[in-house]
């Protein structure tokens, strides 16, 4: 009997659960969207006169608006290409001094700083009246700061990127660290080293697949928070192109009440994209192989 209240119990604290999640999570988004597409269809809002495509053909005959996608993928799939590739050398080659002494504690530091934190650090150490290039200025590298590379609010987004792998690479490495030992990937590569398998053979076939393999949730899911950052692009990016994000705000705060449809839309856009693309991800996948076992 006892059995029975405690299962009936679980049952009822889940759908609760569920029900308080769509409630205060799902129902907001669905509602802001729905209010979304409402207003770039004419049919609610301040500039609101009936039902009309021409906020949508306006939006999407914008040049900046595509631009703009393909530079937040850019910034984005950037990010996590180098991100990635830090963090898989760096907890591989050097995970031993990463877990303990002021080499452990140094990589917990990142993760303590606040993204708009971040963008500023990047913008006084990078641009061209900053610290590195008053000391270039000082050693006689260069003859005036003005001389020193744009790294800042330069056209190849160089300090978002920057700063996003700043705060990723840490993550990352303490993530891969975690799953090496989770997957019990030493004892698998010792297994294929008896087999005589080489430690390049290790890497390629054994270790990298096994982690990336476990970690794709998650690499997706930063990737996506990527591209939709908002306080270091706007700080250390450029008028033109912007990632979707302050694209999206700054039109939301013109002067000009026409632009308001045209950033719904262009959020609306960008939603429908990011959802395509986690469908056809995620399809064929079970999330089983990232969870605590």
């Amino acid at each position: 009997m006892k059995i029975s209240e405690l299962t009936l119990f679980n049952n009822k604290a889940e759908t609760a659960g569920i029900g308080l999640f769509l409630l205060l999570a799902v129902l907001p988004l669905v509602l802001g969207v729905l209010y979304a597409l409402l207003y770039s269809l004419g049919l609610i809002g301040l500039i609101s006169d009936g039902f009309t495509f021409s906020h949508w053909q306006r939006a999407l005959s914008d040049q900046e608006f595509w631009l703009s996608i393909l530079y937040t993928f850019y910034i984005a799939l950037t990010t996590i290409a180098i991100s990635i590739t830090s963090a898989l050398a760096a907890s591989l080659y050097i995970n031993k001094p990463l877990q303990k002494g002021i080499a452990g504690f140094s990589a917990y530091i990142p993760l303590a700083f606040p993204a708009i934190v971040v963008a500023f650090l990047a913008f006084q150490l990078g641009s061209q009246s900053g610290f590195f290039a008053r000391l270039f200025f000082q050693f006689g590298i260069i003859t005036d700061t003005a001389a020193f590379p744009e790294m800042v609010n330069d056209p190849f987004g160089i300090g978002i990127i920057a700063a996003h792998t700043f705060m990723a690479m840490p993550f990352f490495t303490l993530y891969f660290m975690s799953l090496y030992d989770q997957e019990n990937i030493s004892e698998l590569s010792q297994v294929a080293q008896t087999l005589g398998a080489s430690r390049t053979a290790q890497l390629r076939r054994i270790i990298v697949p096994i982690i990336l393999k476990r970690a794709f949730p998650t690499l997706t899911l930063y990737t996506i928070f990527v591209m939709g950052s908002y306080e270091i692009p706007l700080i250390l990016g450029r008028q033109t192109p912007q990632m979707m994000s302050v694209l999206v705000i700054r039109k939301l705060r013109r002067f000009s009440l026409s632009t308001i449809p045209e950033a719904y839309i262009t959020a609306l856009v960008f939603i429908a994209i990011i959802l395509t693309i986690l469908y056809l991800l995620f399809k064929s996948r079970t999330f089983s192989y990232d969870l605590d076992r």
